[in-house]
């Protein structure tokens, strides 16, 4: 059997990373820090921007090459989930939408060209390393983060650009806060200063570009690390590109809408990739003046504007940053009262991604923990924590894999699943009588019944697949032929606890559509309608769902066959 290579892509809304290992001796993780870039005067980093550009309807440069007085795609990521309205707003985004419209391009076509990229470097990557000849030695197999807030969808359009792009077919995709936990914890294991007990219990804040997603695990075992969700996981559209957007908003107050609307584009990108690598980095909540150029504005001392410079004041900077970080803090205080209302005391707050390295973040937090002895860590590589946790996903749950144990042994349902049924007619059970049908076997009934498989905050173990049998009544003979047409809706509710009706907070998760053999269907049980004598059959289906990180599988067994499985439409939320 041929030798496994396995490479984790984290896709980022500012910047993008990748990592890769071989699949079988000590399987050390090779982080890419070498990225074309022309203007560097620093060696190395650890990911590489998410921008594009194009020349002639064809991608031209990407990355560090995308100049910035070149009309390029930025925060596209931004625009594959249909549920984000906030990041539309976001004056890249609007760019970029623009920019589709001139080219005539999907934001998933312009993901996908970014991804090829990434893609065939990471190749030519993998030929440095390994030589000439890696592809007849290895196979491929590729883990695509996403986040855990996403939408089905937008998880979706992500397995389609990865398609787009030419990715392996081996492919898998994993929630960015599972990754990063996966690098961070393992690295602490691995440390000698005994700081991880069974029992203790982490919340790992990433905070990225675009989304920030929360995740508690408890340690369950050490040697090997086996940790398990002891929270459901939480997050939002609050990441660093917010700032950017606060940021842009007040300069364009000082400076005036029009007035600024005349600034040059390459000018305004300039200035914001100065307020990304001088500012946004480096602002600790400290008074030290902060300035940046843009060219072309008016001198006004008053403002702090003065020849082609804006010197911002420490309180506006404080403000624009508060006002992000205030909802992060937010959401890791309701994931903390979260895990401790399930009786587990948090140790420490992990921070992970971009902006999980910022220093006025750790201080705030800090501040706020410090009576509770919560320990606010920031790790070494938090940046790119999350595509080499990719890498450690991809190799722990390999075909190949040598390892006895997963590090992640359950996680909590975000959601409740279900299906909607017709049940006997019981108006003691709370029926009602909009809901009332007569069924071909005479039997008052109860539609829009909801059954959930699986419920919001349910334990799931690793590998654990629910399964539920249902019934339907079909009309076919022995002289049917052909296939009859089925249709399986499944249900998801974000409630705490989901109704037994089908009601405005269960929504469409997923149809799959699929075909059985009338002469198959022929066999099965047979009744007669009382009323009308017409003669019906049982046809019995089992209905089977698995999660893991980022997936959930939805199978239909027909006579102990799959037939049909992986192939659901997934409903696009309004």
């Amino acid at each position: 059997m041929a030798s496994e290579i396995v490479v984790g892509i984290d896709f980022g809304t500012t910047y993008s990373g990748v990592s890769w290992a071989v699949n079988g001796g000590t399987k050390t993780i090779r982080l890419i820090n070498d990225w074309p870039n022309p203007n560097s005067t620093v060696a190395n980093s650890d990911k590489v921007p998410t921008k594009l550009s194009y020349k002639d309807g064809k991608p031209h440069n990407w990355g560090y090459a995308v100049d910035y007085r070149e009309e390029s795609f930025r925060w596209i990521k931004l625009l594959l989930d249909p549920k984000n309205r906030i990041g539309r707003t976001a004056e890249a985004v609007l760019t970029s939408t623009k920019l589709l419209g001139a080219m005539n391009k999907s934001a998933e076509e312009v993901a996908a060209d970014y991804l090829k990229m990434i893609w065939e470097y990471t190749k030519s990557d993998i030929q440095r390393v390994r030589g000439d000849s890696w592809a007849s030695i290895y196979t491929l197999r590729c883990v695509l983060t996403v986040p855990a807030i996403w939408s089905q969808v937008a998880k979706e359009k992500t397995l389609k650009i990865a398609r787009m792009a030419d990715l392996p077919e081996n492919l898998s995709m994993v929630t960015e806060p599972e990754a990063a936990a996966l690098a961070v914890l393992k690295e602490k294991t691995s440390e000698e200063d005994g700081s991880l007990e069974i029992g203790d219990c982490f919340v790992v804040c990433d905070a990225g570009g675009g989304t920030v997603d929360l995740i508690s695990y408890k340690i369950c075992g050490l040697d090997p690390l086996q940790i398990e969700e002891c929270a459901i996981g939480d997050g939002g559209l609050c990441g660093s590109v917010y700032l950017d957007q606060a940021f842009e908003r007040y300069i364009k107050t000082i400076v005036g809408e029009e007035e600024y609307k005349a600034i040059k584009e390459r000018d305004k990108k300039k200035m914001l990739q100065e307020f990304e690598l001088s500012v946004k980095r480096t602002y600790s909540g400290d008074d030290k003046p902060y300035s940046v150029d843009l060219r072309g504005v008016q001198d006004n001392l008053d403002d702090g504007i003065d020849d082609d410079t804006i010197t911002l004041k420490p309180s506006v900077l404080q403000t624009v940053f508060d006002h992000v970080i205030g909802q992060i803090m937010r959401l890791v205080e309701k994931q903390i009262d979260e895990a401790q209302e399930r009786g587990n005391r948090v140790k420490a707050i992990l921070l992970v991604g971009g902006f999980g390295t910022n220093r006025y973040m750790h201080r705030r937090l800090k501040e706020a923990y410090k009576r509770s002895q919560i320990q606010i860590l920031q790790n070494n590589g938090a940046w790119s924590s999350i595509c080499r946790g990719a890498t450690m996903w991809g190799l722990e749950n390999s075909p190949n894999s040598t390892y006895t144990k997963k590090t992640v042994k359950a996680r909590l349902a975000r959601y409740s699943y279900g299906l909607c049924y017709s049940v006997p007619f019981n108006e003691s059970k709370g029926h009602l009588m909009q809901d009332r049908w007569r069924s071909p076997t005479g039997t008052w009934m109860a539609r829009n019944q909801m059954g959930w498989l699986i419920q919001k905050g349910d334990r799931l173990e690793d590998g654990r697949v629910m399964t539920e049998q249902i019934s339907t009544p079909v009309q076919v003979s022995m002289f049917s032929s052909g296939t009859r047409a089925f249709l399986q809706e499944l249900y998801y509710c974000a409630d705490d606890d989901p109704p037994p009706r089908r009601e405005i907070s269960v929504k469409e998760f997923c149809t799959v559509n699929y075909g059985i053999d009338c002469g198959k269907l022929w066999h099965e049980e047979s009744f007669k309608d009382p009323t009308s004598g017409e003669k019906w059959r049982h046809a019995k289906f089992d209905l089977m769902i698995a999660l893991d990180s980022a997936t959930l599988h939805f199978v239909v067994i027909y006579r102990k066959k799959p037939v049909a499985y992986t192939k659901a439409k997934y409903k696009e939320e309004m």
